[in-house]
């Protein structure tokens, strides 16, 4: 009885971490960058007055006070790449996000999948998933690694046309796609 337990404990504990959340699991590995953005940065900027004159600019601003969460990881290898990857579409799926934008080229991929809110002129929820980026734009590093994926969640109130306007001012792989696709 006692090998019964041990082995369905070992059975089940890879799906444990599987279940945990994938910023979590990689925020503190050496392989993966990790951003994490809480809501109290977003509420201090919003109460900020910033203006730099600039219309583009301000309306980004705009945009960033409706923000509440922004998460990315960052990374290099393969193998957390494919893992991310799982995850993202478990994700979509467990949290009835539609998905936006899907492109492929050569071995990159860009997927983007969101929540709308009821005004459906707004988004409550993005995740934006890319891997592949090491092959297509070998120029993309950090700490002098190549970059194999990027993982991006943003939770708030987000204007649609906004999104990639933000995305290629962050300069982060997609956003010139993202403005060729109208979004």
């Amino acid at each position: 009885m006692k090998k019964f337990f041990v082995t369905l404990f070992l059975m089940l504990a890879p799906l444990s971490l599987l279940a945990q959340p994938i910023f979590e699991k990689y925020q503190n590995n050496k392989e993966v960058s990790a951003i994490t953005i809480t809501p109290k940065m977003f509420q201090l900027l919003g109460s900020m007055s910033l203006s730099t004159g600039d219309p583009e600019s301000d309306a980004l601003m705009e945009m960033i006070s409706g923000i509440t969460l922004f998460k990315a990881l960052i990374t290099g290898s393969e193998s957390i790449s494919d893992e991310i990857d799982q995850w993202v579409k478990n994700e979509a799926d467990a949290k009835g996000l539609d998905s936006m934008v899907s492109l492929k080229e050569s071995d990159a991929e860009l997927i983007l999948y969101i929540k709308e809110n009821d005004q459906k002129q707004e988004i409550d929820r993005l995740l934006m998933f890319s891997k592949g980026i090491a092959d297509k734009v070998p120029e993309a590093q950090l700490e002098g690694k190549n970059i194999e994926a990027i993982l991006l969640l943003i939770e708030g109130e987000i204007e649609m046309d906004k999104i990639a306007k933000l995305i290629t001012k962050m300069n982060l792989p997609g956003g010139d796609q993202l403005i060729k696709a109208g979004i």
